[in-house]
């Protein structure tokens, strides 16, 4: 990884989380959930809240930002020890370098340090990178939701990943 700083987002950073998680739904629908338009109406208030959680996370390539992850934990104490991988981007012009799988660990240590110490990820069957991406950080497959999200060109199906991180 050349170059590259991989931080914690905060609220100064929303305007940057916007615009690269925008460029992901754009050029990858069937890796988010949310759509253009259902992420274009989001407050910049409540996506400056997120980012204030220290479980979102940026990558920049010679000071400009090309990746984003976030981990989003369980809120009940019975699930408190759950967190899920998502959204991860990063933008074509940095792909190849390490950027993704820094900002996997970046997430999988913030996940550790939170006490978190199950990590579950869905992933669209046909995007083998990231597939590979997840299995080389000790993802392993759960499970394969049929029909997990409307797509443009019909329903699409998901694969479940899970890793068990040390328990604290």
């Amino acid at each position: 990884m050349t170059d590259a700083v991989i931080r914690a987002a905060t609220p100064e950073d929303v305007e940057v989380w916007r615009a690269l998680r925008m460029d992901g739904i754009t050029r990858h629908p069937q890796a988010f959930i949310v759509t253009a338009e259902e992420a274009a109406v989001v407050p910049i208030e409540e996506d400056a809240k997120r980012l204030s959680n220290g479980d979102r996370f940026l990558a920049f390539l010679n000071g400009v930002p090309v990746g984003l992850i976030g981990l989003n934990r369980q809120g009940m104490p019975r699930t408190a020890h759950r967190g899920e991988i998502g959204p991860l981007y990063v933008a074509p012009n940095a792909r190849g370098q390490g950027i993704a799988d820094g900002l996997l660990m970046a997430a999988i240590d913030a996940a550790q340090e939170m006490d978190v110490w199950q990590l579950e990820l869905s992933v669209f069957v046909e995007n083998a990178p990231a597939i590979a991406l997840y299995e080389r950080h000790g993802f392993e497959l759960a499970g394969k939701i049929p029909n997990a999200i409307a797509g443009a060109n019909g329903f699409e199906d998901d694969l479940i990943m899970i890793r068990i991180l040390a328990k604290p």
